[in-house]
C-alpha cells in the first residue's frame, strides 16, 4: 500500500494553461502521459470506469471526494487491465474495506504504469471541463520538466477526433463464445 511519506509531486496541466498540482499515489517521479481530459460522477464503479475501453487514451477524473476504498477486484474489471491514460482524484483511499479486494488501487495502478493523482480540486476541474468541454492534458510526476514544457505538451496534442483507438483496446485474438445461454423465451403470463 502507498503511504503518505512515499507520495511524490504531480502536476496536470491543461491546453488552455490551467496547472492543477497535487501528488501521485501510484507510478514515482518520472512519468509523463497525456490525453483527453475527461470526467465521470458515479459514486463507486472506479474499476470498471478505468478498465473500461471508451476511455482509451483519456486522463480520467472521478468526481466523488474519496476513491479506492474497496480496492481492486479482478472480477470487476471490463478489461485484462486500465485503459485509461491517467486518473485524477480528490482524495485517495489508504485503506481498503472488499475481503475480496487483490490489490490496492494506487499499487493496481502503478503496476500498469498509469499515472494517478490526488489532492486535484475535482469541483474546479469539472466547472473548468464542462464550461470548455473535454480538454487535452498532460499528468506528470517528472520534476525535470517546468510548466511551461507540459502547458507546449498539452497544446501540441492531436485532437481525439478521428484517433482509432478501438483498435489499441481491441483483443488480437479472436474468440468463441460458447457458454449456453439457458432458458432465454419470455415468461407467458395468461
Amino acid at each position: 500500500m502507498t503511504q503518505i511519506s512515499d507520495l511524490v509531486p504531480a502536476r496536470l496541466c491543461l491546453e488552455d494553461g490551467t496547472i492543477f498540482r497535487g501528488r501521485s499515489f501510484s507510478v514515482p517521479a518520472g512519468h509523463t502521459r497525456t490525453g483527453e481530459v475527461v470526467f465521470n460522477t458515479s459514486m463507486t464503479g472506479y474499476q470498471e470506469a478505468l478498465t473500461d475501453p471508451s476511455y482509451a487514451g483519456q486522463i480520467l477524473c472521478m468526481t466523488a471526494t474519496q476513491i479506492g476504498n474497496y480496492g481492486v477486484c479482478p472480477e470487476d474489471e471490463e478489461a485484462a487491465a486500465p485503459t485509461v491514460a491517467g486518473f485524477v482524484v480528490r482524495e485517495s483511499a489508504r485503506l481498503r474495506s472488499n475481503q475480496r479486494a487483490e490489490a490496492d488501487l494506487g499499487d493496481w495502478l502503478a503496476a500498469a504504469g498509469v499515472p494517478a493523482i490526488e489532492g486535484i480540486d475535482t469541483r474546479a476541474l469539472v466547472r473548468r471541463l464542462r464550461e470548455r468541454g473535454s480538454l487535452r492534458g498532460v499528468v506528470s510526476t517528472d520534476a525535470t520538466l517546468d510548466d511551461a514544457t507540459l502547458r507546449a505538451q498539452a497544446r501540441s496534442l492531436p485532437a481525439m477526433t478521428g484517433q482509432n483507438l478501438a483498435e489499441s483496446v481491441s483483443p488480437k485474438d479472436r474468440g468463441v463464445w460458447d457458454e449456453t445461454l439457458g432458458d432465454w423465451r419470455p415468461l407467458v403470463m395468461a
